[in-house]
């Protein structure tokens, strides 16, 4: 029997709306979203500079994005999972987040908190004395450039039980030191060096480095410890020490 063209017509709509009601009842998965960000860009001080070209990666992936005028970036099309970001510019030292969860929301994966970010200093540690003043031990820090009021430079030391103290080998790191003097002094008591971990009469060696105001320091979980990106490898040898 031969079908008119109505009736041939009206077997192929069947079939689209068939065809249709599948798609409809069986979507494709989603299974990539973007992840969007942003970063604040310093000096190796307070002062804000241009904020753009920084390198966000998808670390094990071949994703990556490049921040904006306003330091914002898109990682496009990044599939589900948990990931480790790496950030990169020519003249800042690597910093990393861990453990961004991304997962399917029906949106964009939004890194809310914008790291403030550093250069890598240009602090240089020429010499380091260690001196004994009654109960107390005196760190002298000469640094070049020299610290002075019109220019702020940054230090940070390491201590350790090993005399081979280093930023990746050590028991205690100090907070962000803030020189306007040269040589700058640094006063550790007795409770100090307990409180860092160390016992009476035990020989602790120090190390001391240029930092940047944002050290860009971040917690490895592969290393364990804190990183801390933006010293100035050009120091002093280490001192040693022994604790009142």
């Amino acid at each position: 029997m031969k079908l008119n063209f109505f009736t041939v017509s009206f077997v192929i709509l069947l079939g689209l709306i068939s065809c249709n009601n599948d798609d409809d009842t069986n979507p494709e998965p989603i299974t990539k979203a973007n992840i969007i960000g942003s970063v604040n860009l310093y000096n190796e001080g307070v002062t804000q500079i241009e904020n753009s070209n920084m390198i966000v990666k998808v670390e094990g992936t071949e994703i990556s994005a490049k921040t904006d005028d306003d330091g914002d970036f898109t990682l496009s099309e990044v599939p589900f999972g948990t990931y480790t970001l790496t950030y990169e510019k020519s003249g800042f030292g690597t910093f990393k987040k861990y453990n961004i969860e991304h997962t399917n929301t029906g949106s964009s994966t939004i890194i809310t908190a914008s790291p403030s970010l550093g250069e890598i200093s240009t602090t240089q540690i020429t010499a380091l004395e260690s001196t004994v003043n009654g109960d107390n031990i005196q760190l002298a820090i000469t640094t070049i450039p020299a610290g002075n009021n019109s220019n702020t430079r940054y230090v940070r030391y390491f201590l350790s039980s090993n005399s081979n103290v280093s930023n990746e080998n050590y028991t205690y790191y100090s907070p962000g030191l803030v020189s306007q003097i040269n040589p700058l002094v640094i006063t550790l008591s007795q409770d100090d060096l307990i409180s860092a971990g160390f016992s009476s009469g035990q020989t602790v060696y120090a190390k001391v480095y240029g930092d940047s105001f944002w050290s860009n320091e971040y917690d490895d979980s592969d290393f364990g410890r804190k990183v801390f990106p933006n010293l100035n490898m050009n120091s002093a040898n280490a001192v040693s020490l022994i604790v009142p």
